[in-house]
C-alpha cells in the first residue's frame, strides 16, 4: 500500500504535463519569417517552471503522510499529503516573475509581429537587427539571423 501512496505523486505530476500527447506528438510548424526589429521593450513575464515543484511537493507530502499513523489512515494521509504537497509545490514554483522583452518585428512582407520572450543576456535584440520569427508548438519567438544568412 505504501508503494501505491508513493507512486501517486508521480502520476499527479505526469497529468500536469504540457498538453502534448504521446512521445512524438507534434503540431504543424510554420516556416520562419524574416524581418527587422522595430522596437524592444523590457517587461516582466510570469514564471512557468514546469512540473518539478509538483513532483517534489507531492513526493514530500506522500512520504510525510505515509509516516503518519498506521493502516488505512496512513494510506489516506499519504494520498492527501501527495495531492496537497503537489499543489503547493506547483504554486511555489510558478509564482513570481522574471525579466523578459517584448519585440516588435516588421516582416519582409510588410506585416508586423510581436513576441514576448525571456531576456537572454547573451542574445540582446536592438532596433534594426535582422531576425527570423519562428512559430512552433511553444508559441512565437524571435531569433537572430546567422551572419552568413544576412550577407546573402
Amino acid at each position: 500500500m505504501r508503494f501505491l501512496a508513493l507512486l501517486f505523486p508521480l502520476l499527479l505530476a505526469a497529468c500536469a504535463g504540457n498538453g502534448t500527447h504521446g512521445i512524438n506528438a507534434k503540431t504543424p510548424q510554420e516556416p520562419p519569417q524574416l524581418g527587422m526589429v522595430e522596437s524592444v521593450t523590457p517587461i516582466e513575464l510570469p514564471n512557468e517552471g514546469g512540473n518539478a515543484g509538483a513532483f517534489i511537493g507531492g513526493t514530500a507530502g506522500a512520504v510525510g503522510g505515509a509516516n503518519t499513523g498506521n493502516g488505512r489512515g496512513s494510506v489516506a494521509a499519504s494520498i492527501l499529503g501527495g495531492v496537497l504537497g503537489g499543489m503547493a509545490g506547483d504554486a511555489l514554483q510558478n509564482s513570481g516573475t522574471h525579466p523578459g522583452v517584448e519585440i516588435w518585428v516588421r516582416l519582409d512582407d510588410g506585416k508586423s509581429v510581436v513576441a514576448r520572450q525571456s531576456q537572454d543576456r547573451n542574445n540582446v535584440f536592438r532596433i534594426g537587427d535582422r531576425v527570423r520569427v519562428v512559430h512552433d508548438r511553444n508559441g512565437t519567438r524571435i531569433e537572430h539571423l546567422a551572419a552568413e544568412i544576412i550577407k546573402h
